[in-house]
């Protein structure tokens, strides 16, 4: 069944953007680890640009360490640690309830790790208490791809936006009259790294 448009909108001053355990221990263990990174570093990159608020959590960070070096994080709130999968910690709902100019978003954008652990049950958990998630596939994996395919999936099925970077950040701009149109024009340039996402056309 087909959602509501109006749940697809992005709404600048109403959007939350969520990074979920994207830490360095991760690094070997996650499939395309390298090409999520760097496109959710465009992403941050361009969060940041717009000013939209950002939530960071670390999953036992003592055993699987910090946020990785190539997410700018300066200003967002956190990162918390937690053992909990699921982000929407005590933590976390507190910094929810004001985040945007001193309410919670109506949106959540939502990037991370494992797709199908962590990334998901926050997912739901959201999902359950309102707000409206929007999934960044190409900002998402898991140790396996089917696994990162099939989280995907499920979100979808719970009323999850399936987004990439490149749409959100577009989604949110809304306008080319825009007074960050050309600086995320200029962050944008490069197209997104391939993950896997859809078959290759390259033979």
């Amino acid at each position: 069944m087909a959602l509501s448009a109006t749940k697809a909108i992005l709404r600048h001053g109403k959007t939350a953007l969520f990074v979920c355990d994207m830490q360095v221990k991760f690094a070997k263990a996650i499939f395309e680890f390298d090409k999520i990174v760097a496109n959710s570093a465009k992403l941050v990159n361009g969060m940041r640009l717009l000013d939209v608020p950002i939530i960071v959590t670390e999953q036992n960070p003592k055993a699987l360490g910090n946020t990785v070096s190539e997410l700018d994080i300066t200003g967002a709130k956190g990162p918390f640690a937690k053992t909990k999968f699921s982000m929407y910690t005590e933590e976390v709902r507190k910094e929810l309830s004001t985040l945007c100019s001193g309410s919670p978003p109506e949106s959540v954008v939502l990037i991370g790790i494992e797709a199908h652990v962590c990334v998901e049950q926050t997912a739901l958990d959201l999902t359950a208490n309102g707000f409206q998630v929007h999934a960044v596939a190409d900002c998402c994996s898991s140790r396996t791809q089917e696994d990162r395919l099939l989280a995907i999936e499920r979100m979808r099925q719970v009323g999850c936006q399936i987004a990439t970077s490149e749409s959100v950040l577009f989604k949110l701009l809304g306008d080319s009259k825009h007074e960050k149109f050309k600086e995320l024009q200029r962050l944008v340039k490069e197209p997104s790294v391939y993950t896997g996402l859809v078959p290759s056309a390259k033979i």
